[in-house]
């Protein structure tokens, strides 16, 4: 089944960016002639078709028209840098690209890219007959670095998109009332399949949101659910309110009590913890987490994620860290590449590993501790990343960052956040060495909602 089959033509609004809206029969529509520039250019069923757009309107006409002919998008990190696109490219070897009018320029930095034909988005010809595909096919290849230097690639097919599409609607509020903005593409696509209206952030080139733009267009379109990162949030409610929200489901990076703390009590608020590989795992609303709850995050116990999802299996691997199975599990990389560091097969179940360090409780509710080797292990036994985080949000609201360096438990702050003396005795039960003061504590470039612990490291 294409996974178009869930994308209803109808004048209702499908996606509004900037002032621009369309309609699903409009998207659908659009596609369709792309698809027709596709197949005059000899692109089908086995093709790769590298899209190489910002989250835009643009991005899912690409996709629509590459599924029309039967071909596979391909995405890659281009925030990762020059030569891991390079990289990437010579894993793939795209068939062909679709650019907008602003990256059809920006290829040309990258030395593999403008060796590859390339066509304008925008430029499509007669609709094009969609075609009919297994459950099994390809639909979304996404490209993500490996331990080896190697770009492994998550491959999602036709079948697995819909079957977390489903498991989105049992465990998320996917009405068709709905008024949503997309941060999260996978999100979105759901957004599609559910005949809801998505506002998508002003198409940007750099990682950065401009935030006081989009709270104001979140307000002018009376936005009703969110799905985004804790940073995003923080960084909108800087500028409003968001007076119309009613749900909220926070993911993809930590969410510390601070940031919930600034959320209206009367919107519906969820923590949400999945990964490229594993979307969704485990999910809890805020007002369901008992004081008792709240106070275990405030002194280190790690960051509550809720009940695993009925859909998933989950379990605790070696030093702690989570593994999860399932049908919206990816059960391998494309090749193979990147299995023997990430899967491990028991019989006929693969269990896909985390990375992510943490524990179930009694209640069966997955806790959060950090990434598996970001943990300190040393003579005081072992220490995680989000037990210091929490207990540094809790007391000072500020941001933390534990390491080892030289035998020591160093934790670095950000220079007059809090004086290093206070953060030391508030810390006493960590056996902390001593504190570091630095500049600015270095995020991600995607999100800009976790710490970037090899970047900060290298700079100390």
């Amino acid at each position: 089944m294409n996974i178009l089959e869930l994308l209803k033509p109808s004048d209702k609004i499908a996606l509004i960016q900037d002032k621009k809206r369309v309609s699903y029969s409009a998207l659908l529509n659009e596609g369709l002639s792309l698809g027709g520039r596709l197949r005059r250019e000899e692109i089908g069923v086995g093709n790769y078709v590298l899209i190489f757009t910002p989250l835009s309107i643009e991005l899912y006409v690409a996709m629509i028209s590459a599924w029309c002919v039967g071909a596979v998008p391909i995405f890659i990190d281009f925030s990762r840098g020059v030569e891991f696109v390079n990289r990437s490219i010579d894993r793939l070897k795209p068939n062909i690209i679709i650019c907008d009018s602003v990256t059809m320029l920006m290829r040309n930095i990258y030395s593999k890219i403008r060796k590859i034909k390339a066509v304008n988005v925008n430029h499509g010809r007669e609709p094009v007959v969609v075609e009919k595909l297994s459950s099994e096919h390809p639909a979304i290849l996404t490209f993500t670095s490996g331990t080896t230097g190697v770009p492994k690639i998550a491959v999602r097919t036709h079948g697995f998109l819909i079957n977390q599409y489903n498991v989105l609607k049992r465990h998320f509020d996917f009405c068709e009332n709905n008024i949503d903005l997309g941060t999260l593409p996978i999100f979105i696509l759901a957004n599609l399949a559910s005949n809801m209206t998505t506002l998508l952030p002003s198409k940007s080139y750099k990682s950065k949101i401009n935030a006081r733009k989009l709270a104001s267009k979140v307000d002018l379109e009376k936005v009703t659910r969110i799905i985004c990162s804790p940073a995003l949030i923080s960084n909108l409610l800087k500028h409003s309110d968001l007076h119309s929200l009613k749900s909220l489901y926070l993911g993809g990076a930590p969410v510390y009590p601070r940031t919930l703390a600034k959320i209206r009590s009367n919107v519906d608020l969820s923590i949400v913890y999945g990964s490229t590989e594993a979307e969704p795992v485990a999910c809890t609303r805020w007002a369901d987490v008992a004081i008792d709850d709240r106070a275990r995050i405030a002194s280190g116990a790690g960051l509550l994620v809720g009940t695993i999802i009925s859909d998933i299996a989950c379990k605790i691997g070696l030093g702690n860290e989570i593994l999860v199975s399932g049908e919206t599990v990816i059960n391998g990389y494309l090749d193979g590449i990147g299995d023997n560091e990430n899967k491990i097969r028991e019989g006929n179940t693969t269990w896909h590993r985390t990375g992510d360090a943490g524990y179930i409780d009694e209640q069966g509710r997955l806790w959060l501790l950090g990434r598996v080797n970001q943990a300190i292990h040393d003579d005081k036994g072992a220490l995680y990343p989000f037990c210091t985080e929490c207990i540094l949000d809790a007391h000072f609201g500020i941001r933390g960052a534990i390491f080892a360096k030289n035998g020591e438990r160093v934790v670095a702050i950000e220079k007059g956040s809090i004086n290093p003396q206070d953060v030391l005795q508030v810390l006493k039960s960590q056996k902390i060495s001593r504190v570091v003061l630095v500049d600015k504590i270095p995020m991600d470039k995607r999100h800009g909602a976790k710490i970037d612990y090899s970047r900060l490291e290298a700079d100390i």
